[in-house]
């Protein structure tokens, strides 16, 4: 019976230990608080989406997205997949009278932001979505990706 109750309380020590790290872990840097103007970079058509609807993505967000580099607090890299349809041989698949299958591929878009260092640049925050058509024409992951980004940044100011 000792034995029973001691596994039980060290197993409810670690899962509490575990916890508090997975919290600790989750919490953004705290360097996000600062930045007020961000540069994007990176994938030209996810880019240019953005820079097309900047008032919808300005508003009700403490981030501006500024023109230059060197006058943005940060710099956030976006990298942007096409989703779609493609063709895959079915050679390897044993499926009689097939020639080709579709497979559906996520629309992928990733934001890695980065705050200057001294002379280098520093990651200190990054999300990705993969999203499919439906989903993507509704709102686009680069949008998404800004609410998220908007929500660590701006939460509490």
């Amino acid at each position: 019976m000792k034995r029973i109750l001691g596994g039980v309380a060290l197993a409810l020590l670690l899962l509490t230990i575990l916890a508090a790290a997975k919290h600790k872990e989750e919490q953004p840097d705290p360097r996000l608080k600062q930045i007020h103007a961000i540069f994007l970079k990176g994938a030209f058509e996810a880019v240019r989406l953005a820079q097309a609807n900047r008032e919808e993505i300005e508003k009700g967000s403490c981030l501006q997205l500024a023109e230059d580099a060197e006058k943005a607090d940060a710099v956030v890299k976006v990298s942007y997949t096409p989703g779609g349809t493609e063709h895959i041989s079915t050679a390897n698949i044993a499926v009689p009278g097939a020639t080709s299958i579709r497979q559906i591929r996520p629309y992928h878009t990733a934001f890695e932001l980065s705050v200057r260092d001294g002379l280098k640049m520093k990651k200190i925050w990054d999300k990705n979505i993969d999203l499919d058509h439906a989903q993507q024409s509704s709102r686009a992951g680069v949008f998404r990706l800004m609410d998220l980004l908007s929500h660590d940044a701006c939460a509490g100011r």
